[in-house]
């Protein structure tokens, strides 16, 4: 579980499938250089390499597979 704060840039999962479930909270998240809006008990999937960025006011459940790993995240921001 995580919630989102003002530490979050853009980037993308090398190795990781990563879906995140909304459990509270609204706020936007960019995909490919597209913003959307989430909101509580929305789900959204990333294939790895997606570039995706979550912004202040969500909390998120993520299920990553493999399992996440910080260290094979690419920051490109």
């Amino acid at each position: 579980m995580r919630k989102i704060g003002n530490d979050v840039r853009l980037g993308y999962d090398q190795e990781s499938d990563v879906a995140y479930y909304v459990l509270e909270g609204e706020g936007d998240c960019a995909i490919n250089g597209k913003k959307y809006h989430l909101k509580k008990g929305d789900c959204v999937f990333y294939p790895k390499g997606t570039k995706y960025k979550h912004l202040k006011g969500l909390t998120l459940l993520a299920i990553a597979c493999p399992p996440f790993d910080r260290k094979k995240r690419v920051y490109v921001e």
